[in-house]
């Protein structure tokens, strides 16, 4: 017969070492105070080359009834290692965790509160704070095409004064209960089990970037809520990767997710042909396209490095 977890603690590693340990640990204080006999931790690495399948390994022996680590073959990108996770503990309730986010344990029973107020609650957010405490904008609105291509194109102040979105929630006042929101970044966000089990979570055709708007555009499709909880807050270790540079392999990974992201659904496919078009190219080419990138990258990586 399976066993039924209570709520299940969900992280996804890469190269993560330097601040996983601090998540897992996170996770570990919030079991032992309030879940003690019905909570697990599941961590799923994609193939590190630091020190994170060590650390599975450290705590797989320490807590052996709570700790599950898995060790991939293989980069299977932030979709897919969720789902995998997930799969391995059966739970009423996911709390999905970057190896990079840490929280008190008070923060979970707030979270599930407001999950457990309604059945028709799929996903529920805290606030998160940056390491000196400021706030991380991380509920945001469903972006539309013209906003994204602009930003990307031109940048966020010409994008801002030419096609004018309130993609942060900046002009809504700062909640002081939770809150119906579009979607959150899913750094840090509990999901119900149940939702799961019906819908799953991820969209695997997302590597990286875009799998948590889908899922909460998801949510809200298939008739469920997705909420903010302003009066839980988590620390974000967040480093903006994917637009630190004009030019990086993780931006390139970002523009195709989201042209993934609007040929998926249909009130998007409508306006943008072209963007299904481009993506139905033949898969050799998308792979040769990517070796390219990756090349160029690796190259620029070393000339930098040499200067």
């Amino acid at each position: 017969m399976t066993v039924i977890n209570e709520l299940s603690f969900i992280i996804v590693s890469w190269n993560s070492s330097q601040t996983l340990r601090g998540s897992i640990e996170s996770c570990l204080s919030t079991i032992k105070k309030y879940y003690a006999n019905t909570g697990k931790i599941v961590v799923y690495d994609n193939a590190s080359v630091d020190n994170c399948p060590q650390i599975l390994d450290e705590f797989s022996s320490k807590y052996p009834n709570t700790f599950i680590g898995i060790k991939g073959q293989q980069n299977l990108g932030f979709a897919k290692g969720n789902n995998r996770a997930v799969e391995a503990s059966p739970s009423k309730i996911y709390v999905l965790v970057n190896p990079d986010v840490t929280f008190k344990p008070e923060v979970i029973t707030q979270l599930a509160g407001t999950l457990n107020a309604a059945k028709d609650i799929a996903i529920v957010c805290p606030q998160l704070v940056y390491l000196d405490r400021s706030v991380q904008p991380s509920i945001r609105r469903f972006p539309t095409f013209t906003y994204l291509f602009l930003k990307q194109l031109l940048g966020e102040t010409l994008q801002s004064i030419l096609h004018p979105f309130d993609y942060y929630y900046s002009q809504m006042p700062h909640p002081q209960k939770p809150v119906e929101i579009n979607w959150a970044i899913g750094a840090f966000m509990m999901v119900s089990g149940e939702y799961i089990a019906k819908y799953g979570l991820f969209d695997e055709r997302f590597f990286l970037y875009f799998e948590d708007v889908s899922l909460c555009l998801d949510a809200w499709q298939n008739g469920y809520r997705v909420l903010f909880q302003p009066e839980a807050s988590a620390l974000h270790l967040y480093q903006r990767s994917s637009t630190s540079s004009l030019f990086n392999y993780l931006r390139v990974v970002h523009i195709i997710s989201a042209l993934k992201f609007f040929a998926k659904y249909n009130h998007y496919q409508k306006r943008w042909k072209l963007v299904i078009w481009l993506l139905n190219i033949n898969a050799k080419i998308k792979n040769y396209f990517r070796l390219f990138i990756a090349v160029l990258t690796q190259r620029l990586q070393k000339k930098d490095f040499i200067c």
